[in-house]
């Protein structure tokens, strides 16, 4: 059998749902010469949140970020998530903006993009996996799954072959909120891998379902290609699965995975190192909870905006309704032609229940993105709109043709407002809020870091040598003890 290939996900997934996408580059750059010879097909290196949580919290420069990075892997192949037209930020750009941005991460050493439309309306990514093949990027292209009476395995297997008619080089059946059981795996990538037998195929979910590791059993046995995991300290919960994970299920399979289970060690000490500094969790694997399991899918709330939802709740003295937005939640989106629970779609529709609930009737406050998406600006939901919600909500407002602004000339007129400046700087100014903008522009830092600290134990050393009260410490290990001792003062 052909070996299994891994893409890592550790420094795009596993801090986003782990670390709030709050690791600083300075945790990353140590490490990335041990993750560049583990033998990963490719590394995800950034991803639209990252790129803006670099700038507007971190106030480190995400261009910066990889740069450095890509001095420290450089035979690795960087991969980066373009989040259908809106790229980076929450409003779609034209033509022009997309050329500009492929061409900038290309030039930066990112050597493919994964794409992906929460509505599977394909338009919206078209231009991308075209314009990203002239430039001699890899391109995956996702299939977004959901669970809904709309997204059957016939639904799916067609927009697998209206990517594979786009030009993409791989599809990535892709489970955004861990709702997939594996007898759905098992069907599902049965049918694409019947369907287009000589397309690369990878399949992700998540663990926080706890039926990750039986959809990855079920991939591998019915021929995917690739699947994404990531470092065991930044796995498991609503990241990714761990490697070593990967690495059992294929040997019991009868696969191969080329990967050097030395380095990923090491990678695991090191971030469970960085998470101990950083005061952050390590989750183990999930246990499958029915009863759960059904309530969640329901609505199909991703974990992240989850967590938001009973901050926001509670600040309203309303924490004890929160069951009652949920439930609101599954309703909404089902009136609204089942959208997958990702951004910026997840957003809309929580932000919709929790406003119906709120005001004690449903739309009687809409957000003005409720209503573009209403209108068609997002694209093409999946399934139909509700009619009575739709006249409600729309009226006598026309519907929007989302490809009406592809031909804009944007870029132009940013550089014309801001003067001579690098693409990188102008990408930046068109993709963060002026607010944001500014505040980075003013914050920013050069990203430093300790070259040195590529070992946790050295760095442990160091950590405990810097606590005046600490008199004497002892390691053991393998037969072996070590003790360090403080010189006397008497």
């Amino acid at each position: 059998m052909k070996p299994l290939l891994v893409l890592d996900e550790t420094l795009r997934m596993g801090q986003q749902a782990l670390w709030a996408t709050r690791m600083r580059t300075r945790w990353m750059l140590p490490i990335a010469p041990v993750m560049d010879r583990a033998g990963f097909y490719q590394v995800a290196a950034m991803a639209p949140v990252s790129f803006e949580t670099a700038a507007m919290y971190l106030h480190e420069d995400p261009w910066e970020r990889l740069r450095l990075l890509r001095a420290q892997m450089p035979h690795t192949k960087f991969d980066f998530l373009v989040r259908s037209r809106n790229l980076v930020g929450w409003s779609p750009k034209p033509n022009d903006v997309v050329e500009l941005f492929l061409g900038t991460l290309a030039r930066i050493g990112i050597a493919s993009i994964k794409v992906f439309d929460g509505l599977n309306d394909y338009r919206n990514v078209a231009y991308q996996i075209e314009c990203g093949k002239k430039l001699g990027l890899h391109v995956k292209a996702l299939l977004t799954f959901a669970v809904s009476p709309v997204h059957t395995d016939d639904y799916l297997v067609d927009k697998a072959r209206q990517l594979a008619s786009l030009g993409a080089d791989a599809i990535v059946i892709a489970d955004a909120c861990g709702a997939m059981l594996p007898e759905r795996a098992r069907s599902l990538v049965s049918r694409i891998r019947s369907a287009l037998p000589a397309m690369e195929l990878h399949f992700s979910t998540h663990p926080n379902s706890g039926v990750a590791e039986s959809c990855y059993r079920e991939a591998i046995r019915h021929g995917i290609d690739v699947l994404w995991g990531a470092s065991r300290p930044m796995a498991n919960g609503h990241s990714f699965p761990p490697h070593q994970t990967i690495i059992e299920l294929a040997r019991e399979e009868g696969r191969t995975v080329g990967l050097d289970e030395t380095c990923l060690a090491q990678m695991d000490d090191w971030f469970s190192w960085a998470a101990y500094k950083e005061r952050r969790p390590i989750y183990g694997p999930a246990a499958f909870d029915a009863a759960s399991y059904e309530q969640t899918i329901r609505h199909q709330i991703p974990g992240g905006m989850m967590s938001n939802l009973k901050s926001q709740l509670a600040e309203l003295g309303m924490g004890h309704r929160l069951q009652e937005v949920l439930e609101e939640a599954a309703r909404v989106r089902a009136e609204i032609g089942y959208p997958v629970m990702v951004t910026p779609f997840s957003q809309f529709v929580g932000v919709q229940a929790t406003l119906n609930v709120v005001t004690g009737k449903r739309y009687s406050t809409v957000p003005r993105e409720m209503a573009l998406y209403c209108r068609g600006y997002y694209g093409q939901p999946p399934g139909p709109i509700d009619p009575v919600v739709l006249e409600h909500v729309v009226g006598d407002q026309p519907m929007i043709d989302p490809t009406a602004y592809y031909d804009d000339r944007m870029v132009d007129k940013v550089r014309a407002e801001k003067g001579p400046i690098s693409d990188e700087e102008l990408l930046t100014s068109i993709f963060l809020n002026p607010t944001a903008l500014e505040d980075f522009q003013r914050n920013r830092r050069p990203i430093q870091w300790d070259s040195s600290a590529r070992m946790p134990l050295a760095a442990l050393i160091r950590d405990l040598g810097t606590r005046p009260r600490l008199r004497r410490v002892s390691v053991s290990h393998a037969g072996m003890r070590v003790a360090l001792c403080a010189e006397s003062t008497q």
